[in-house]
């Protein structure tokens, strides 16, 4: 296995520091990206619906009769 004082020892150095931060960098990116997919995906499912029930509402308000 690893020799975790050498590890610790390299995680502290600022190479190590830097490595660190890169791979958080990189983990929020791709979350970022996973949730502006997910908030997309979801909110035009939500408009297509809405577009839906919108032309149903008009061919249902041409069919019935007026009154006057």
């Amino acid at each position: 296995m690893f020799n975790q004082d050498v590890l610790l020892e390299y995680l502290s150095s600022p190479e190590g520091i830097n490595k660190i931060i890169v791979g958080i960098i990189i983990a929020g990116a791709i979350n970022a990206i996973f949730i502006t997919y997910s908030v997309r995906s979801t909110y035009g499912a939500a408009k297509k619906e809405r577009e839906k029930l919108k032309i149903q509402q008009a061919k249902i308000d041409k069919l019935s009769p007026t009154q006057e």
